[in-house]
């Protein structure tokens, strides 16, 4: 069972995350559904009773050592995290833009990554 607080905090990103491509807003969307992910990886991992790892990258290290390696996520599933958080730091660490392609892509890759806590 997952910590409700993590994986209402994953929600809450999420839908900052949508709100901000409603405004165009691609740099804040990107931030928004890379931390829809980590909360829920975060929430991911708390059900299995293990601790939070202290970093970013030691978190998604942790989550695909438990859930991508040996299953149930397919190795797909697990890349989000990792490709989400390469978004995020350009968006916040760089004066790119985020195409707003790239930013559809990763408030849909959040959604259905946040609807994986539904099964845990």
């Amino acid at each position: 069972m997952t910590d409700t607080r993590l994986r209402d905090k994953a929600e809450r990103a999420l839908e900052a995350a949508k709100r901000a491509l409603a405004s165009n807003d691609t740099e804040t969307a990107a931030d928004r559904a890379y931390y829809a992910v980590y909360y829920a990886a975060w929430a991911m991992l708390d059900a299995k009773g293990l601790p939070r790892p202290k970093t970013h990258h030691g978190l998604i290290a942790e989550f695909s050592k438990h859930y991508v390696k040996d299953g149930p996520l397919k190795p797909d599933q697990g890349a989000v995290l990792s490709r989400l958080e390469n978004l995020r730091l350009a968006a916040d660490y760089t004066l790119e833009l985020i195409p707003q392609a790239d930013a559809e892509r990763a408030v849909s890759e959040a959604a259905r990554f946040v609807a994986l806590l539904q099964d845990e």
